[in-house]
């Protein structure tokens, strides 16, 4: 298996991270609140893990 890089701009990072909350159907509050809690279920879950990594490719972690 080779390994794949990916390199996001900050538009492309912006962009996916509108479409993971839409998926979610909440905001970003709502989302880490509920992670907080341990009410969120798998696909959220996911979503929430996906936005931390965007965070972390921005810079914002």
């Amino acid at each position: 298996m080779v390994p794949t890089v990916t390199y996001l701009d900050s538009r492309t990072i912006a962009e996916e991270r509108s479409a993971l909350l839409a998926r979610a159907h909440m905001s970003l509050e709502v989302l880490k609140a509920k992670g907080a809690t341990y009410q969120l279920d798998p696909e959220e879950q996911a979503i929430l893990r996906a936005l931390d990594e965007l965070d972390f490719l921005e810079g914002d972690a």
